[in-house]
């Protein structure tokens, strides 16, 4: 029955929650640097929400990864169109290498973090701030991109379904 669990969905709103709430801990820590908010307060809502942004970015990259192998071994044995899989191709490029640069950026803003904000002489707050903004803006461009795809991967997952109907008939 996990095939009919809506795994897209679920992935839409993850991206949705990742690509409002780390804006949102970005705009927390200018609030910390003007002394608006405390730095246990920071820390207490950036861990929950760096893990929230890297496991959504992740689970989304497994996501593309297993629907273009299920589609392309189904192409293979029912003998399908080999342009349904071919179409899958295109969502991993356009998701992965932003994922990973974005997921990159948040890890090292999050590490930066951690010594900005114990004072750690080689870790400047600057530093920290730069990254996080970075890291917002991928965010936010890596989220749109991802709902995109899941939704034009979930047309085609639909596509497959009626083609392998229409084979197995």
């Amino acid at each position: 029955m996990l095939d009919r669990i809506p795994f897209g969905p679920i992935l839409v709103i993850l991206a949705l929650l990742s690509a409002v709430s780390f804006p949102a801990l970005v705009i927390m820590g200018y609030l910390l640097s003007q002394g608006w908010v405390s730095v246990p307060a920071h820390v207490l809502w950036s861990i929950p929400i760096t893990l929230l942004c890297i496991f959504t970015h992740a689970i989304i990259m497994f996501y593309f990864i297993g629907t273009g192998s299920r589609i392309k071994e189904v192409v293979k044995e029912l003998k399908l169109d080999v342009q349904l899989y071919r179409r899958t191709l295109p969502f991993k490029a356009k998701v992965f290498p932003l994922s990973m640069l974005t997921m990159s950026l948040i890890m090292a803003s999050a590490i930066l973090g951690g010594g900005a904000h114990t004072h750690f002489p080689w870790t400047p707050p600057w530093l920290h701030g730069l990254l996080a903004v970075a890291a917002a803006i991928c965010n936010v461009v890596l989220a749109l991109r991802e709902i995109g795809c899941i939704s034009e991967n979930l047309t085609l997952v639909d596509e497959v379904d009626l083609a392998v109907l229409a084979a197995t008939r």
